[in-house]
């Protein structure tokens, strides 16, 4: 991560240079921690718990109305909980590097990257037969 002339941290986007290499351009819509970037794997989303206490809450049947109103309204904070783990989620996943690429830039650095893998096979390979 960098800091912009404003001071301000921001991040590095490849792009793929004329000589097959990538390179670097800013920008400033990914999270870091430390020296960690946020990953798909590191996100904290619970999405399922709170599903399950909805669908146990609905399926309770009270005979009475006073306990037919608490649990209605325990179900209704129960969905609002969920709504706001919906929108933790939503908040993560923007956050999250590459998330700004549409799929004709994300298949364009995949072919990117297979040739700069390719490039370095090669020179692997060059380096290999060369006797010292």
């Amino acid at each position: 991560m960098d800091l912009s002339p404003n001071c301000e941290p921001v991040d590095k986007k490849p792009i793929l240079t004329a000589d097959g290499l990538i390179q670097s351009a800013t920008n400033s819509n990914t999270q870091t921690t430390g020296n960690e970037t946020l990953t798909a794997t590191r996100l904290d989303i619970e999405i399922l718990p709170a599903i399950y206490d909805i669908i146990r809450c609905v399926e309770k049947d009270p005979k009475d109305n006073t306990a037919k109103q608490r649990e209605s309204q325990e179900c209704s904070h129960k969905i609002l909980e969920l709504q706001k783990r919906f929108e933790a989620a939503r908040a993560q996943v923007r956050l999250l590097p590459g998330i700004d690429y549409n799929k004709e830039e994300q298949l364009q650095q995949l072919e990117l990257l297979r040739n700069q893998l390719k490039l370095k096979q090669q020179l692997i390979r060059k380096y290999k037969d060369i006797q010292f």
